[in-house]
């Protein structure tokens, strides 16, 4: 009996043994990654006793379990300083954060190892850092190699995410670049922009914790420059580059100046990238936009060039040349290249408006132009650059553009933006067309106040004058010229209110002292003025007639020899001379019915 119970006895002892070992083998050995999808990057080893209590735990240690998540999200314990990273230098993670190529350049060689040495979360960072470099700094040429991490983790899940142009929203926000990396989808080619709220929050988020991150700083910056925000990204992109000379932060600030008007740093900027990427496409795009801002046309046109020379079918570039040659006056070259275009893409709102122009300027076929805006108005129309554009040939013709008058398609583009200065200065023009001088007036005073360019003061002056407000067309026409006093148009403005406003001795000296060293443009305009300060009719036309010689598109002198003409009821002499200015000016309706009139007295 005592050797059966003594049997009994071990058999039991050796089962209990089994059992612990089995609990503490659990118990200890608890896997960071679980590849039925079910991850705990923070799982601790755990006797039995805390195993039992495991439901006491605080939810920061639970390990994140989704059914149905294509990536478990990484939960960090925010006391535990350094969380997935927790175990490697700070001062390498440091580097991760910050994200330029020379911060990730450097940890790449603090933290070389042999592949088998890595721990997994070496790994993820390596990894982390080696696809900033592909993705965020390609001018690097990164050819890195990295070791195989998990496929089953939030970090490399975002990144993947990014690459596939999705913004991972599944990953949380519980660190550093947990916040940036889905952010990554701002350098691929993804055309969506709906989570760009979602994007600026968590960067912000990011930067509340490392400010100075190069990183973080200039995907913001980017993610502002795509929103059309190009004064918030400029503080963003100066900050980076405070950092790093990589070039695409470079290349975005430029852009960032080049959007706000400021070309001249703009191109202090893309004089030394050029030096160091000479056939890098964008930038050779960005410096033809950049000269063309700055009406360095020759330029523009170079750098197009070198574009095409490279690739040859870039019809963005075709259509930017043939956008040159039109600011140029040089149609023909605008016309062929035009014609190219269109074999391929006929629908952009940039080749109707240049297609118009040529038709218009070189074609003078303003019919023709009328057609080809109102096919683009039926594209686009509420785009203020096609309706302006429409305003000015309702205009200049004097006939509707898609239904509607000049006046009222201005107003249509005022509607959305009640402060638009172009919008403003074509329905003056309108209301100076038609004579509506008080119309006029009140709309001057508004663009006034918003734009003070030459343009817009000499309007204003010739509305003051046709009401008879002569201390204000005064006053304005002098102060122009006092600021301006080489300008043609200052000029022609100032002598304009000499001789309407009465003041004929200053008036007659004034032009007589200019008229030795003027233009041919100016002398015919300086004649013209004259001859309403000479006495009697043969001064006067003796002066009409030296404007024209000068300048013999002078509409005003021929137009004035008409009305001379006309009260002398010399009605042959009248419509000669009317008749030219007809010509010079074949769709004004007013002339041509001063004509159909002049046609029934001489009969």
């Amino acid at each position: 009996m005592k050797k059966k119970a003594l049997s009994l006895f071990a058999v039991c002892f050796l089962i209990a043994l089994a059992q612990t070992r089995n609990s503490f083998a659990q118990d200890t050995f608890v896997p960071i990654e679980n590849y039925d999808g079910k991850t705990s990057l923070l799982a601790k080893a755990t006797n039995t006793k805390e195993k039992k209590s495991k439901s006491k735990k605080s939810k920061e240690e639970e390990v994140a379990v989704q059914e149905d998540a294509p990536i478990t999200k990484i939960v960090v314990d925010g006391e535990k300083k350094g969380g997935y990273f927790s175990g490697i230098s700070e001062e390498m993670v440091s580097l991760a954060e910050d994200g330029s190529p020379e911060a990730l350049r450097e940890l790449f060689s603090k933290i070389r190892k042999s592949s088998v040495e890595y721990e997994e979360n070496e790994r993820v960072l390596i990894f982390i850092a080696s696809e900033i470099m592909k993705v965020v700094w390609a001018s690097q040429n990164f050819q890195g190699e990295t070791p195989q991490v998990p496929s089953r983790n939030a970090y490399v899940g975002a990144i993947e995410s990014a690459r596939n142009g999705i913004y991972d929203t599944s990953t949380g926000n519980s660190d550093f670049l947990l916040c940036v990396l889905p952010s990554l989808v701002l350098c691929s080619s993804s055309l969506r922009s709906d989570y760009y709220a979602r994007s600026e929050s968590d960067l912000k988020a990011a930067l509340s914790l490392r400010h100075e991150s190069t990183l973080a700083n200039y995907l913001l910056g980017l993610l502002y420059m795509k929103s059309g925000r190009s004064q918030d990204a400029l503080s963003c992109l100066r900050l980076a580059a405070e950092k790093s000379n990589a070039f695409e932060i470079n290349f975005s600030l430029t852009s960032a100046l080049n959007d706000l008007g400021r070309y001249d740093e703009s191109q202090a900027i893309t004089d030394r990238l050029i030096v160091a990427e000479p056939s890098n496409l964008r930038l050779l795009k960005l410096l033809a936009q950049i000269s063309y801002n700055r009406a360095d046309y020759s330029s523009a046109e170079r750098y197009a060039m070198l574009v095409l020379t490279q690739n040859p079918s870039d019809l963005e570039t075709v259509l930017f040349r043939a956008k040159v040659f039109v600011r140029t006056g040089e149609y023909l070259k605008a016309a062929s290249l035009l014609d190219v275009y269109a074999k391929s893409n006929l629908n952009n709102k940039e080749y109707f408006l240049l297609r118009a122009r040529v038709q218009k300027e070189w074609n003078k076929n303003i019919s023709a132009a009328i057609s080809t805006i109102e096919k683009a108005l039926s594209l686009y129309p509420d785009d203020s650059e096609i309706l302006l554009y429409a305003a000015e040939l309702a205009g200049d013709s004097g006939r509707n553009v898609g239904g509607r008058s000049g006046a009222e398609l201005s107003r249509q583009v005022l509607d959305a933006d009640s402060e638009n200065p172009l919008a403003l200065s074509f329905l003056i023009k309108n209301f100076i067309d038609s004579e509506k001088w008080s119309d006029a007036y009140n709309s001057s005073k508004s663009l006034m106040a918003k734009d003070s360019s030459n343009e817009a003061i000499s309007a204003h002056v010739k509305i003051c004058l046709a009401l008879g407000y002569y201390d204000e067309a005064w006053n304005n026409a002098s102060a122009l010229y006092e600021k301006y006093p080489s300008d043609e148009l200052a000029i022609q403005t100032y002598v304009d209110a000499m001789v309407r406003t009465g003041r004929t001795s200053l008036a007659s000296r004034f032009i007589n002292t200019a008229l030795a060293s003027a233009s041919n443009s100016m002398k015919s305009f300086l004649y013209y003025q004259r001859s309403f300060l000479a006495n009697g009719e043969s001064a006067q036309l003796s002066d009409l007639r030296s404007a024209v010689m000068a300048n013999p598109r002078n509409s005003d002198a021929l137009f004035r020899m008409y009305e001379i003409y006309f009260e002398k009821q010399d009605y042959r002499k009248a419509q000669y001379y009317l008749r030219q200015v007809i010509a010079l000016n074949p769709n004004n309706a007013n002339y041509m019915r001063l004509n159909s009139d002049l046609d029934r007295l001489i009969k």
